[in-house]
């Protein structure tokens, strides 16, 4: 309807888009620093988590990474407000946190060993040593999330789908999401998903796993202590 606003609201999208394309992820901010109060708000009184913004916040961090590779962005055409557009794709990630709430576990039930099997750092008996080394490797996990996500933002979305208990088709399906697919797309999705987390090397995992260490060797700590 107020076709001077949806095109400013275009063109802020496209030079958005093109810098994302070039590897420019702080491009982001601009429309991070417009809508994330709005969007903030929002999601908390959808999640009923007024008086805690832990959900919301994971959720609106999901939403952002997403953001981060650029195709929801390119794909804007002006024909809504950009507001109303990024709305509707947020709907999606506060749906789909709802559906998975009571099949999966928080990522804070996290990694393992060399095979990178889950591990579950909780215990119904926690002494306040072991309540502090549980924290800590929260924060290691996600302090390790954060440098994936600025350095490949899609390999990071595929392991945060991971240490919430994901199989590669839920995150195909997550990845998906905001537009029509049928099931031969999903099934091709499903199939890169499983390629680029598995690949030795280069892979979603082997680069958060090169993450984790980056970060244990510059702290100063070993696997040991991770698995403690």
């Amino acid at each position: 309807m107020n076709v001077v606003s949806h095109h400013l609201d275009y063109t802020m999208a496209q030079e958005t888009c093109t810098e994302l394309l070039s590897g420019n992820n702080e491009a982001i901010l601009v429309i991070y620093n417009k809508f994330h109060p709005l969007f903030l708000g929002y999601t908390r009184r959808r999640t009923h988590s007024l008086n805690d913004d832990t959900k919301a916040l994971s959720i609106l961090d999901d939403f952002w990474v997403e953001l981060l590779n650029a195709k929801a962005i390119c794909d804007f055409k002006g024909i809504s407000s950009l507001k109303t557009y990024l709305f509707k794709i947020l709907n999606y990630r506060i749906v789909d946190n709802v559906r998975r709430a009571n099949r999966q576990g928080s990522y804070d039930n996290n990694v393992n060993s060399d095979n990178h099997d889950i591990d579950c750092f909780k215990d119904e008996k926690i002494s306040p040593e072991n309540d502090l080394m549980h924290k800590e490797k929260i924060h290691l996990i996600n302090e390790s999330l954060l440098m994936l996500t600025e350095k490949f933002p899609t390999d990071a979305h595929i392991v945060k789908s991971y240490l919430e208990g994901l199989n590669y088709q839920q995150t195909a399906e997550k990845m998906l999401s905001g537009k029509p697919f049928n099931s031969k797309e999903l099934k091709k999705k499903t199939d890169a998903v499983k390629k680029q987390f598995t690949r030795p090397g280069t892979g979603s995992l082997a680069k958060f796993k090169s993450c984790l260490e980056s970060i244990m060797k510059k702290r100063q700590l070993i696997q040991k202590d991770l698995l403690n």
